[in-house]
């Protein structure tokens, strides 16, 4: 990964930091974060130790094959629309991989990137709250899986998992995808691209499909409907009933 590459790409100055490895880029960034570090701050792992998605889950983050970086933001709103910050993400991922990969790039609720049925993307959005109720940081960390394994994936996740690319490919892609994605987010976050929403809704990977919501031991079954504008899951339950569901704790699982 070269700063000085990924620097001519990108369309806003930003304070960038390019590891060859970290337990995780979030984890690096929150610690900023609690010590008052400025916005715009970017890191770059080439490989994590101990990558992390939802509630806790391990993102596979090996040397060599994917990119993982995030994102240092000080947003001017409360928590509970810390939502849209994953939302401009998935999109600003999603768009890239298809100027790249041409096939089906779906998003599916909330945070992971699939291409025709396999994820190729997480991401994971953390952050603290003031006395405000605002959110005093936020780290929307992004995990993508750029070129496939020599080896394939492994045994756990080889029939879910898939990269942009089968095998090796231009130079300097990495740079490019990172700028890519960056570029477009901060479109979103500026404002200065206010259409995001409808775009997320039509990359719904789950719009129609027959699912599990899981919270904690509970599980139950529901028919997805669509994507709110507040990007809330629509589904009908097994009641008949029309109901949203926030990502809060909440897992959703194809049928």
């Amino acid at each position: 990964m070269d700063k000085k590459i990924l620097e001519q790409y990108l369309n806003q100055k930003l304070n960038i930091e390019i590891f060859p490895e970290l337990d995780s880029t979030n984890n690096y960034l929150k610690k900023l974060g609690s010590q008052g570090e400025k916005e715009n701050t970017l890191v770059i792992a080439l490989s994590q130790t101990g990558g992390r998605g939802r509630m806790g889950r391990s993102f596979y983050s090996p040397n060599g094959t994917g990119i993982y970086f995030s994102l240092l933001l000080h947003p001017e709103f409360s928590a509970e629309k810390s939502l849209f910050l994953t939302v401009m993400a998935a999109v600003s991922v999603a768009e890239t991989v298809m100027k790249y990969n041409k096939k089906d790039v779906k998003i599916k609720w909330v945070n992971d990137i699939y291409i025709d049925g396999k994820k190729v993307c997480g991401i994971l959005t953390e952050g603290a709250i003031n006395s405000n109720k605002k959110l005093d940081y936020a780290v929307v960390g992004i995990g993508i899986n750029v070129v496939a394994p020599e080896n394939c994936f492994p045994d756990d996740i080889k029939d879910i998992a898939t990269a942009i690319f089968p095998g090796n490919t231009e130079e300097y892609i990495k740079e490019k995808i990172v700028a890519d994605v960056v570029n477009r987010f901060f479109r979103m976050y500026s404002g200065a691209d206010k259409d995001y929403i409808r775009r997320y809704k039509e990359y719904s990977y789950l719009t129609g499909k027959e699912i599990n919501i899981i919270s904690g031991d509970n599980t139950r079954h529901a028919t997805v409907l669509g994507i709110t504008d507040e990007c809330h899951l629509l589904v009908k339950n097994e009641n008949d009933e029309i109901e949203e569901i926030s990502s809060g704790d909440v897992s959703v699982r194809l049928v």
